[in-house]
């Protein structure tokens, strides 16, 4: 009887060259023993001469995504995964299995694992983009209900650009630079045998990702802006996701008095992962620190959540969002205000603007006055800082910062003026 010895718990590069070995050789699944390496054992499975059998698929045709939907669920904490994912496969190519068959008990455990595993995913994702926005520590305890975390890795790299460690009782996984998994002990085994380095070298490598495009019911339902944040990661709701780094969400307290809403990121705040940390960032910043207001204690986020950039060389040079950009990140806007809930919105800038307002804005017209926007938050127009990094002669920069100062500030007492009339 074959043995199949897997390098780890989501092996899914030598599960899947496996499978496909054996299917084209025939093999009936029960046949096949499938089991993971004990500590400090190599896999021993490689594929050997086979005699097909007459009715042998030439190839199993799999589409993409159903070879992703394989490597999600063999996630799940199962020990017979391996096994019931190779018969899926196998009756596939033999008896003739139809996807759709909603009562195949094989199917129907696969539909539950899927569920079970993006379940653990969604909540992993939260706890991981609660700690990292806390950024009080390096270490996140976690306990996942399946082997979720190396599908994870891309996800947390792309969260937090800071070293970081996640510590859970099957699996400890690290960034510093270069990804890295061991045991679930105290410390990062050094042995190349046993960790994964970002060039894939070693036995940490062939696990499949974990992408979940969410659907609308996933933002329209998220409870919390960490919860928020982390289904946004694998949005692909416009062609932006592709050439940026990752998703950079907003930041700032729960529900912060004032929303700060911008264009979208820029170079900096692609390769960082946060809002406004870039040249436009360090102006805002200032421009806060001098109305009185501190950036601690204010939501800021974007219109849009991918860097649309163009290549200059070997630069990315900023490029205005399309329409279609600003429509695809509408959703995730309104989920953050809806969450926030802030006493006053501000718009910075025109694309801004035209998505919270949803109408085509002039800042000229509308811009330094106060109106309305919905039940207990009202709205403010003034200009995006990277316009005032824009303008070329002297006089003309300090009187455009003085101004967005001024807005500012108009800020700031409407807050505060606020404030002191619901504490009467």
């Amino acid at each position: 009887m074959p043995e199949v010895v897997l390098a780890h718990q989501v092996d899914f590069a030598t599960w899947r060259k496996a499978s496909s070995h054996f299917v084209r050789a025939g093999a009936l699944p029960e046949s096949i023993v499938w089991r993971v390496a004990e500590a400090g054992q190599e896999a021993v499975w490689s594929a050997g001469p086979a005699q097909n059998p007459p009715d042998a698929p030439s190839g199993l045709n799999l589409s993409r995504r159903f070879v992703g939907v394989l490597a999600q669920a063999l996630q799940a904490h199962d020990p017979e995964r391996f096994t019931t994912l190779y018969r899926i496969v196998y009756r596939l190519a033999y008896a003739g299995l139809v996807l759709t068959d909603t009562t195949d008990p094989d199917l129907l455990w696969l539909r539950q694992a899927l569920a079970a595993v993006r379940a653990d995913t969604l909540r992993f994702r939260e706890a991981f983009s609660a700690f990292t926005a806390q950024g009080d520590g390096d270490v996140l305890h976690y306990a996942p209900e399946h082997y979720i975390l190396e599908a994870n890795s891309h996800y947390c790299m792309e969260r937090n650009v800071r070293p970081w460690r996640v510590v859970a009782p099957y699996r400890r996984m690290e960034w510093a630079g270069g990804i890295r998994f061991a045991a679930g002990t105290d410390t990062v085994a050094e042995d190349a045998s046993v960790h994964w380095q970002a060039d894939g070298t070693g036995i940490w490598q062939g696990y499949g990702l974990s992408v979940f495009p969410p659907q609308r019911k996933d933002v329209d339902t998220a409870p919390t802006l960490a919860a928020l944040a982390a289904r946004a990661m694998d949005c692909r709701a416009c062609a932006l996701w592709q050439p940026a780094s990752r998703t950079v969400f907003g930041e700032g307290p729960e529900h912060a008095r004032i929303m700060l809403v911008g264009e979208q990121p820029g170079d900096q705040e692609d390769l960082q992962g946060h809002p406004f940390v870039g040249p436009a960032g360090q102006l805002l910043d200032r421009a806060l620190q001098d109305a009185g207001l501190r950036r601690d204690q204010i939501y800021v986020t974007n219109a849009v959540k991918h860097f649309h950039f163009t290549w200059n060389g070997t630069r990315r040079l900023h490029h205005k969002p399309e329409a279609e950009h600003v429509a695809a990140c509408h959703a995730w806007l309104d989920a953050e205000r809806r969450l926030v809930r802030p006493a006053l919105l501000v718009m910075l800038g025109a694309t801004a603007a035209q998505s919270v307002l949803q109408q085509p804005v002039t800042i000229s017209r509308t811009r330094s006055r106060l109106f309305p926007l919905e039940e207990q938050t009202q709205g403010l127009v003034t200009v995006h800082p990277s316009y005032l990094l824009r303008l070329r002669d002297e006089d003309s920069k300090q009187r455009e910062y003085a101004h967005f100062v001024e807005d500012l500030r108009l800020a700031a007492h409407y807050v505060a003026q606020r404030q002191n009339a619901e504490q009467e």
